[in-house]
């Protein structure tokens, strides 16, 4: 018996744990942040990296919502 598939059931899945990824580097370059004086070059990176981090969370937002129709749930497996 063959597998079912399910292409937005594995774009939701994917989309969800990539979204978590992002937040977990957020809050752990957060953390992070408070070891060192803003001004310090470590500081100075970890905001660029918090910078970029949040461009990556947004990326996905807008990559979601232009494309509605890969995240439906009307593909969704009954099983």
């Amino acid at each position: 018996m063959d597998k079912p598939f399910s292409k937005s059931f594995v774009m939701r899945t994917t989309f969800r744990h990539m979204r978590r990824s992002v937040d977990i580097s957020i809050r752990k370059s957060f953390e992070r942040f408070q070891d060192f004086d803003q001004d310090s070059k470590a500081g100075k990176e970890i905001m660029e990296t918090l910078s970029l981090l949040h461009t990556v969370r947004k990326m996905l937002d807008d990559f979601q919502a232009a494309n509605p129709h890969l995240f439906t749930e009307k593909d969704r497996l009954d099983t």
